[in-house]
C-alpha cells in the first residue's frame, strides 16, 4: 500500500467528512420531516396521543446520531484550525495531529464509539421488531456482540485518555480494543441483516402465495445499507492493520457513515421505495391502541379475505398484521 503522510490523511479527512456530513444532514432533515408529516396525517390516532409518536426508539436514535455527527464534525473543523493556525503558531501541525492524547482526539473517538453503539442498537431493535417479539433466542447473539462493542468502546477511550498512554494509535494495547470493536460490530451487522432478510423472504413467500405484495424492495434497501457499513468497517480494519495513515480518514468518517446508513433506510422507505399500496378490492383495516405504558402504538389485527402487505419504516412502531382466508397470519414491520 502506498505511503500516505499524516498531514495529507488529515486534510483529506476534513474534506471527505464535510462532504459526508452534508449528505447526512440532508438525510436527517428529510427523515425528521417525513416523520412529522406522517404523524400529522395519522387521522386514525387520537389527537392527544399523536405527541407520543415523536418519542419512539427510532426518533430518539435519529436525534442522538444527529448530535454525535454534528459534534464530531465541529471538532474536526476545530482541530484543523488548531493544527494549522493556533498550535505553535501553525508551525507544528504534524505534532498536533500525531498526539493521540489531545482532548479533541479523545472526544472525537468517544463520539464515534457512541455513534457505532447507537447504530448497532437500532439494528438489534429492528431485528427484534421484525421477529414480532416472539423469538427471544434470535436476539441473544447480537445483544452479546452489542455488549462486547460497548465494552471495547470504553476500553479504546480509556487507552487514549489515560495520562501515561503511549502516543501511538497502533500500540498493541489500544489495537486489541480497536480490533475487537471491528469484529463485534461486523458480527452484529452481518447476523442481524441476515436474519432480517430471512424473515422478509419468508414473509414475502407467504404474501405471494395469497396474492400479496412483493417485499423484495425492502430487502434490497437493507442489504445495500448493510453493505455500505460493512465495506467501510472492513476498509478501516485493513488500513489499521497495515498501519496506514488512511486509517485516520476511515475512522474520522466512520461516524458519518454510521449516520448515513441509518438515515438512508428511513428516507428511502419514507419516499415510497419500499411501500406497496393495496389493490382495488383489497382492504387493510388498522386501529391504533396504546401499549407499553403509552410509549408505542400497535395495529390491531383484523381478518379479511385477502389483504396486501404494507411495509412501513416511519418509526411509529406500528406493525401491520395481515391475514387471509387460509388463516396465514404474520406481524411485520421495519422500524
Amino acid at each position: 500500500m502506498a505511503v500516505v503522510s499524516l498531514l495529507s490523511a488529515n486534510v483529506a479527512t476534513l474534506c471527505i467528512e464535510s462532504l459526508l456530513y452534508g449528505v447526512f444532514l440532508v438525510l436527517s432533515v428529510a427523515s425528521m420531516y417525513m416523520l412529522v408529516q406522517r404523524s400529522r396525517a395519522s387521522t386514525n390516532v387520537p389527537w392527544h396521543a399523536k405527541s407520543t409518536l415523536f418519542i419512539t426508539p427510532m426518533s430518539v436514535a435519529a436525534v442522538l446520531l444527529f448530535m454525535t455527527n454534528t459534534a464530531h464534525w465541529i471538532i474536526g473543523v476545530y482541530r484543523a484550525f488548531r493544527a494549522f493556525i493556533y498550535f505553535e503558531g501553525g508551525q507544528q501541525p504534524f505534532a498536533y495531529f500525531n498526539d493521540m492524547r489531545q482532548p479533541t482526539e479523545v472526544s472525537q473517538t468517544a463520539l464515534l464509539m457512541v455513534s457505532l453503539i447507537i447504530g448497532d442498537s437500532v439494528l438489534v431493535y429492528r431485528l427484534w421488531i421484525i421477529w414480532a417479539f416472539n423469538n427471544r433466542s434470535i436476539v441473544i447473539f447480537p445483544a452479546c456482540t452489542l455488549l462486547g462493542l460497548t465494552t471495547c468502546a470504553i476500553g479504546v477511550i480509556y487507552q487514549l485518555a489515560r495520562p501515561n498512554a503511549k502516543n501511538d494509535i497502533f500500540d498493541s494495547a489500544t489495537g486489541r480494543w480497536i480490533t475487537s470493536n471491528c469484529v463485534f460490530t461486523l458480527c452484529t451487522n452481518v447476523y442481524s441483516t441476515a436474519f432480517i432478510g430471512w424473515r422478509i423472504l419468508r414473509t414475502n413467500k407467504e404474501a405471494q402465495r395469497i396474492g400479496g405484495s412483493n417485499l423484495m424492495g425492502i430487502l434490497g434497501i437493507l442489504v445495500e445499507s448493510a453493505a455500505l457499513y460493512t465495506a467501510w468497517t472492513i476498509f478501516f480494519f485493513v488500513t489499521y492493520h497495515v498501519r496506514s495513515n488512511l486509517q485516520y480518514t476511515c475512522s474520522d468518517t466512520y461516524c458519518a457513515i454510521a449516520g448515513i446508513t441509518f438515515m438512508l433506510i428511513n428516507v428511502r422507505v419514507g419516499m415510497g421505495s419500499a411501500t406497496r399500496t393495496t389493490q382495488p378490492g383489497s382492504a387493510i383495516a388498522v386501529e391504533a391502541g396504546r401499549e407499553g405504558g403509552g410509549q408505542a402504538f400497535r395495529m390491531e389485527h383484523l381478518s379479511v379475505n385477502i389483504t396486501r402487505v404494507v411495509q412501513r419504516d416511519d418509526g411509529n412502531e406500528l406493525p401491520i398484521k395481515f391475514a387471509s382466508r387460509s388463516s396465514v397470519e404474520h406481524d411485520f414491520e421495519l422500524p
